[in-house]
C-alpha cells in the first residue's frame, strides 16, 4: 500500500487499497476494497463501501454502498486541509 501525505482514516475503517493520494479523508466505518486507487484531495463519507479495483478521481466526495461520487471538492481543498493541519500544530 502507498499512502500520501495528510491521510486521515476514521475509526473502524478497513483499508485494502493499493494507493491513497495526499489530502484524503476516509470517514468512520468505511471499507476500501483491494487494489483501489484513491487520488489526491478526496473525502469519503462515514459508512461508505468502495468496491475492489475502483479508481476515485481527485477532488471527489464519495458516499454510499457501493461508493459513488456525490460531488466535487473545490480545487483549493488541498490548501485548506494543509492550513488546517498547520493550525493544529500551533
Amino acid at each position: 500500500m502507498k499512502l500520501g501525505d495528510h491521510v486521515f482514516v476514521g475509526e473502524g475503517s478497513v483499508i485494502e487499497a493499493a494507493v491513497i493520494g495526499s489530502y484524503v479523508h476516509i470517514g468512520k466505518n468505511c471499507v476500501v476494497g483491494k487494489f483501489t486507487i484513491i487520488k489526491d484531495c478526496v473525502r469519503i463519507e462515514d459508512g461508505t463501501i468502495i468496491a475492489p479495483n475502483s479508481v476515485i478521481p481527485s477532488f471527489s466526495s464519495v458516499e454510499g454502498h457501493p461508493g459513488q461520487a456525490i460531488g466535487e471538492l473545490p480545487e483549493t481543498a488541498a490548501e485548506v486541509l494543509e492550513l488546517k493541519e498547520l493550525y493544529k500544530s500551533v
